[in-house]
């Protein structure tokens, strides 16, 4: 690859277990690469609507070898969005189900691969991409908007390096690759265990079905990758009973993870010989920022820890200066080689160049202790982060103004909460459906409740403290 995604260095290991229980070689990954990148066309947009599946996998990484540029989202769970970003953005080839909306219009099937087609947009008005321009990422708080973050091949390999590095992955470590392709933080285990020369399991099965569990036990897999919902449910299974042998590492990301729930996880995994780790990221990031040495777990809970390598973090007030030695509290910044581009919302801002220039000013409030740690205080902008997903509250509301419905979003990292005015006793589960499939989270951590009016200030702006503060949403 052109920035050593794939180490070479190994061509006769296993690089990727598929969920029939199929090994791909690392000859035999980059051959199939090969293939399909004849297929693509450099230098023009990829949008992959697929699944953590070895097609999936090809066209991201075969976009990557040709010069190409990838779009992944996710298969069946937002087809509007899919079709939004198609239509702002004109790619000119899609990699979707054989029944994508469009097709046998201005979509052309040119192949096949597996369940997918490969499609030409004879309607595409893709102006010329940046030269460093590498890979687009809808961004885990863009709910339902077009706003894609612009990152070159060095950002994500210049990450995909680090985690290696401090995650101390070797050739010998092997994967469950089951967080959705689509998401950076699933991607970046692809990223850093191909660099590594490692292996993982590609799977879409959840930790709800017991295959999943048969497939580590099978393949021996060392590494496990989750948000903090996932770690919720390994409480109720109980670890230990899960009689997983081979596992040695453990890695929480895509939210804060409850202090108690922390505690209990570390020493689970403690008392089987694993290493627990918990890490801060952001998409811009590519997607990986800070992590907490899994030593400091118990000692500095709730901690976001330290840069990784290469890395460099520090706190601004709000002239932009440096207060990191103080103690005090203010805007997250960071700085590193995985920062991405910038922002898109229209195909013409694809031939930007890099206005970050490795600068990521991150909208987190935080402080830095005396030892160098780093702890998250707040946000400087309405967002929550909900099983690894940020959720604008800003964009909630203007979801229910499009609904007819005047209503105010708020809530906790562990609920979205959603107050409309209307007639007590009115049903509010269909809406509730609703937006959880907007925001795309699960169903049970939103929760909607009616009220004849709304809580405001003098100013006649929607009074959040008071609802938060009156509010019995579960938290």
């Amino acid at each position: 690859m052109k920035h050593g995604f794939i180490n070479r260095n190994f061509p006769d290991r296993t690089a990727v277990i598929l969920e029939s229980g199929a090994h791909k070689t690392y000859a035999e990954l980059i051959e199939d690469i090969g293939r399909v990148a004849r297929l693509l066309k450099p230098r023009s947009q990829l949008l992959i609507v697929g699944d953590n599946d070895y097609p999936t996998l090809l066209f991201y990484l075969a976009a990557l070898e040709c010069g190409a540029v990838p779009l992944m989202l996710a298969r069946g769970k937002n087809p509007a969005h899919a079709l939004k970003l198609a239509s702002i953005f004109s790619p000119q080839q899609i990699m979707a189900d054989g029944d994508f909306p469009g097709a046998g219009d201005h979509l052309v099937p040119a192949a096949v691969e597996g369940d997918y087609t490969l499609f030409e947009n004879r309607a595409s008005s893709q102006p010329e991409l940046h030269e460093r321009l590498g890979f687009l990422s809808a961004t885990s708080g863009s709910t339902g908007s077009p706003k894609l973050v612009r990152l070159s091949q060095a950002n994500l390999a210049a990450n995909a390096t680090a985690i290696v590095e401090y995650l101390e992955i070797t050739p010998d470590d092997r994967a469950m690759a089951s967080l959705p392709l689509s998401y950076s933080y699933g991607l970046s285990i692809v990223n850093s265990h191909l660099n590594a020369g490692a292996s993982f399991v590609l799977s879409s099965l959840t930790m709800m079905d017991s295959a999943y569990w048969g497939l580590m036990r099978e393949h021996e897999v060392t590494s496990f990758a989750g948000v903090p919902y996932h770690y919720e449910m390994l409480l109720r299974l109980r670890l230990e009973r899960l009689k997983l042998p081979s596992l040695r590492k453990m890695t929480q990301a895509g939210g804060r993870l409850a202090r108690e729930n922390m505690v209990k996880i570390y020493e689970a995994c403690e008392a089987a010989g694993i290493r627990f780790c918990t890490m801060y990221g952001q998409t811009e990031a590519s997607p990986r920022i800070s992590y907490l040495p899994s030593e400091d777990t118990l000692r500095k809970p709730n901690c976001i820890g330290i840069p990784i390598p290469g890395g460099h973090m520090w706190i601004a007030d709000e002239s932009g200066n440096d207060i990191t030695a103080t103690g005090l509290a203010g805007e997250l910044v960071y700085e590193g080689a995985n920062v991405c581009m910038g922002y898109a919302w229209s195909a013409e801002e694809l031939q930007v160049g890099d206005e970050n220039e490795g600068v990521l000013r991150t909208g987190d409030i935080a402080r830095c202790d005396d030892e160098g740690y780093f702890y998250i205080e707040g946000r400087q902008q309405r967002f929550l982060k909900i099983y690894g997903n940020r959720i604008s509250l800003d964009q909630i509301e203007r979801f229910l103004d499009e609904k007819g419905l005047e209503g105010a979003a708020f809530g906790s990292d562990e609920c979205l909460a959603v107050r409309i005015v209307g007639s007590p006793g009115t049903d509010t589960e269909p809406l509730r459906q609703e937006i959880a499939d907007y925001a795309g989270i699960n169903f049970n951590a939103v929760f909607v409740s009616v009220a004849e009016e709304l809580p405001r200030l003098p100013t006649g702006k929607v009074d959040y403290r008071c609802l938060s503060q009156n509010d019995q949403h579960p938290s």
